[in-house]
């Protein structure tokens, strides 16, 4: 058996700085290189050279669509006044009326469904089921909805949410799925267990959703 081999401090510490110095010899300086104390780049010219190097994504080539401006009701068209409604409405304390933003849509499948818009817009039914259709196709997407609607009237709800998104994803920027739902609505097979429906208050999605007023199944 080979006795242990001791070595001193003094070769320890020589080997350390010597380490070191391989270290700092195998250092390679790119951005030194590239870039000297005296040059200076534009904001632009610096972004592009940070940037160089990344994979851009697909989905960054299709511009984003603009939501709607939403209009803010100023009667007098005072200055004043339309600071203070500014003020107010920035607080929370000043209400949003959806009709105005481009993005509320409403439909009365059945005649009698107008009678019923002003408290369906307003939340006035409970919301007793739900379904997000968010983000699917057109064919699953319709095959989830009749499912449940159907689902719906065998359970006797009388008000659903669907929520349709509003296709700011979309290659058009149009919400197509939005649309879709609007005319299963009120297409013929549909539209006899319809009253009405109208786009959510903003806190169950606002233009990205749909409140639906059901026939209510009687119960023999």
């Amino acid at each position: 058996m080979k006795s242990p081999i001791y070595r001193s401090f003094q070769e320890l510490k020589e080997l350390v700085h010597s380490a070191r110095r391989e270290a700092s010899a195998g250092v390679s300086k790119p951005m030194a290189e590239r870039f000297r104390e005296e040059q200076v780049l534009s904001d632009e010219e610096a972004f592009e050279l940070s940037t160089q190097d990344v994979t851009p994504l697909g989905w960054s080539d299709v511009p984003l669509s603009q939501p709607e401006p939403i209009e803010i009701p100023n009667p007098r068209e005072s200055e004043d006044d339309g600071l203070r409604i500014l003020i107010e409405f920035v607080q929370g304390r000043q209400p949003i009326d959806l009709r105005l933003s481009g993005e509320y849509v409403e439909g009365t499948p059945n005649p009698q469904g107008r009678h019923f818009l002003d408290r369906l817009r307003q939340g006035h039914f409970v919301v007793e089921a739900h379904l997000d259709l968010h983000g699917l196709g057109i064919a699953e997407a319709r095959g989830r909805f009749e499912a449940f609607v159907g689902n719906s009237l065998q359970k006797g709800h009388g008000c659903i949410r669907i929520v349709h998104g509003r296709g700011h994803h979309s290659l058009e920027g149009r919400a197509v799925l939005k649309e879709h739902v609007q005319k299963w609505l009120c297409s013929r097979r549909m539209s006899r267990h319809i009253v009405a429906y109208t786009s959510a208050r903003l806190h169950d999605g606002g233009g990205g959703a749909l409140y639906v007023l059901l026939h209510r199944r009687r119960r023999g």
